[in-house]
């Protein structure tokens, strides 16, 4: 099993980027595969100016079962320094979305969306035992009790506004960190599981600890 990388650089823009980038991607499937299961998959790396997430410098992206497209601003000055750790973890956050694309996809609904990034970014804390991300934290427990109240009204809605829920402004990130949240209560509901063992868990599964994210338990 291997990882192939399509490193895109016509224009040069990976310029002395390109071996920090490999190797992070090299890291990042070692350490993977502690806990999953060896898998073929295409990584795209490619350059798009003001396309990245502005403190990181890039952003992860898995459309399929079969790849993670990882898109950089060269431009950015916190591009090169974020080439290690926070490349990597960004990197297993998408991996974990290609094991749930190959098990019960993505998601269409609310609910599903919620669980599928709420894994996603434990997944990359059983790794690497770090903080939470920025946007898996950006909620105080008002609005987080708020988001799921309203997030147990729209559960199986699959015509949600997923842009609004995950990157609007008010808040901003909502969706990522109320299905961190999520995920977070069920796990210490359910202390055996791991976000690995849970990459292709039914959603239905966590919607009955969004009660103890409402109580702020």
């Amino acid at each position: 099993m291997s990882w192939r990388i399509h490193l895109a650089n016509a224009s040069g823009r990976f310029d002395g980027l390109g071996t920090p980038i490999h190797d992070a991607i090299e890291r990042a499937q070692a350490r993977a595969e502690t806990v999953t299961e060896p898998v073929d998959i295409d990584v795209v790396v490619q350059a798009w100016p003001g396309r990245a997430i502005a403190h990181l410098g890039f952003m992860g992206y898995a459309p399929t079962g079969d790849m993670i497209q990882l898109t950089f601003d060269p431009d950015n000055p916190n591009c090169a320094h974020n080439l290690g750790e926070p490349l990597e973890r960004t990197i297993v956050h998408e991996l974990h979305h290609v094991l749930r694309w190959r098990g019960p996809g993505y998601g269409r609904s609310l609910g599903e969306a919620l669980v599928t990034e709420g894994l996603a970014g434990h997944f990359a804390q059983q790794l690497y035992g770090s903080p939470p991300e920025r946007w898996e934290c950006a909620l105080d427990t008002k609005d987080l009790a708020r988001s799921a109240r309203d997030a147990s009204a729209a559960w199986g809605d699959e015509g949600y506004d997923h842009a609004a829920w995950f990157f609007g402004t008010e808040p901003a990130w909502r969706g990522y960190s109320l299905g961190f949240s999520l995920v977070r209560q069920f796990l210490k509901r359910y202390p055996d599981e791991t976000p690995a063992k849970l990459v292709h868990a039914e959603a239905c599964r966590f919607r009955e600890v969004l009660e103890d994210v409402v109580n702020h338990r």
